[in-house]
């Protein structure tokens, strides 16, 4: 008999409980949607407004393009609103507390993100489902990948800081009509993947409501995201401003080499033409409208015109040294500033080969003596004194060429000393100079 009270029991409970779950999912929606107008705001009382709050998950930063001036980023959406037409008593519908429904059958804010690149589409968003629980409130959740204009400020690349918003907001409803509401004071960055060429500063959130031109003294709400993140800057560094760096050191190294070597001109041309290609490279990684001169193309500028200060003064200084006509001795000034002390008195300006004048005068007095000679001696005399003169003349010839030769090569050896020295005065002054516009550009105050 008590087994038999117990089947019962069990019996009876069993058809309760079928009773109380035989209600569907699918029957709820239809009793929800039946006569649900998506159209109209999700209110019984039309002077109110539908609270919306936004949660944005910075999910990654897929890349900032600097030509376009545009940041691909991947984002989580949380939207949640409450719909007093899609409430319903889960004591009366099988204890369901939630269900899924497609986000293109119920009402929703449709925010717009104000500042999107607008080739992909204006409202474009994936096709999720939303859950709506019994008390009318609506969770929709989405990714997206969105592409938005980000102003970019290069003036510090490759050590820049950017800051880039997002700003979502109603593009029909007012305050009156859609208030956003903020769940947390910033941005969600839990689910963020680590970018290789930005580090995420942070992600801060401001609520707006702003007037605009268009609707005085309508107010209208946004949710501003700002995005600041800063550049890795050790790829820049290691090709781009290492290779500038030692380009200009080597250009401004090459007064070490002797002022006569022929490579000198060869390692300043290249230094000058590999500066200009890295300038050129470096440009592809900055917007094509840039209103200011970053660090690395002052830099790159400031070293190409050290470059070609170098080559200039090198010409010069090759022009001093190999210098071959109407030699002159070192003037006194130069002497004073290089201390080479006091000129040769054998060193005096050199005077042409043979002077035609002389050259006659020779010839005459030549000709006197030959016409003496003939008068006073006898021929084979007259031979052997023409042979002693014509060699005497030979021997003050060649010892002329000697002595003009000697103070050519003096004069010429000063100048190489005063080239040389001018060289290690330069090399010390582009260094310094060289230096002190690096630490002026590169350094805390660049």
């Amino acid at each position: 008999m008590a087994t038999m009270t117990v089947f019962a029991f069990v019996l009876l409970y069993l058809c309760y409980f079928q009773n109380v779950t035989g209600v569907t999912e699918r029957e709820v929606v239809d009793m929800l949607l039946t006569g649900y107008q998506k159209e109209g705001r999700p209110v019984q009382d039309p002077t109110q407004a539908v609270v919306t709050s936004l949660d944005v998950f910075l999910i990654q930063i897929v890349k900032l393009v600097p030509q376009r001036q545009v940041l691909i980023v991947n984002l989580w959406l949380l939207q949640r609103w409450k719909d007093d037409f899609l409430s319903w008593n889960p004591a009366e519908h099988g204890n369901i507390s939630s269900i899924r429904l497609g986000i293109n059958k119920i009402w929703r804010a449709r925010l717009v993100h104000y500042n999107r690149q607008h080739e992909e589409g204006w409202s474009k968003t994936p096709d999720t489902n939303a859950i709506v629980r019994s008390n009318g409130e609506v969770l929709w959740a989405y990714p997206i990948t969105i592409h938005s204009t980000c102003v970019l400020d290069i003036v510090n690349f490759p050590f820049d800081v950017q800051r880039c918003p997002l700003k979502f907001g109603s593009w029909t409803y007012d305050a009156s009509s859609l208030k956003l509401l903020n769940v947390s004071v910033r941005g969600n960055m839990d689910e963020f993947i680590e970018n290789g060429e930005w580090t995420l500063m942070s992600f801060d959130l401001e609520v707006n409501h702003v007037e605009y031109s268009c609707c005085p003294g309508v107010l209208w709400d946004d949710m501003t995201y700002t995005i600041t993140i800063k550049r890795r800057s050790k790829f820049y560094v290691l090709y781009f401003v290492s290779p500038s760096v030692l380009m200009a050191f080597m250009a401004v190294c090459g007064f070490w080499l002797p002022p006569d070597s022929g490579e000198r001109m060869f390692i300043c041309i290249n230094a000058f033409l590999s500066m200009i290609v890295l300038q050129q490279v470096a440009n592809k990684h900055l917007p094509g409208t840039a209103t200011t001169i970053p660090l690395i193309n002052r830099f790159m500028g400031v070293g190409i015109l050290l470059v070609f200060a170098s080559s200039a003064l090198t010409i010069l200084t090759l022009s001093l040294l190999f210098k071959t006509f109407d030699l002159q001795p070192v003037p006194k000034w130069l002497r004073r500033i290089f201390c080479l002390g006091s000129p040769d008195p054998n060193i005096i300006r050199l005077a042409p080969e043979v002077s035609p004048k002389k050259v006659d005068a020779n010839v005459l007095e030549v000709t006197e003596l030959e016409d003496m000679d003939a008068t006073f001696a006898t021929d084979r005399a007259k031979a052997t004194s023409q042979l002693v003169r014509r060699a005497r003349k030979v021997l003050l010839q060649l010892k002329e060429e000697y002595d003009m030769m000697s103070r050519y090569e003096k004069i010429q050896k000063e100048w190489k000393i005063v080239a040389g020295k001018i060289d290690r005065c330069l090399l010390i002054a582009f260094f310094i100079a060289l230096v002190v516009i690096s630490g002026a550009i590169f350094g805390p105050s660049g």
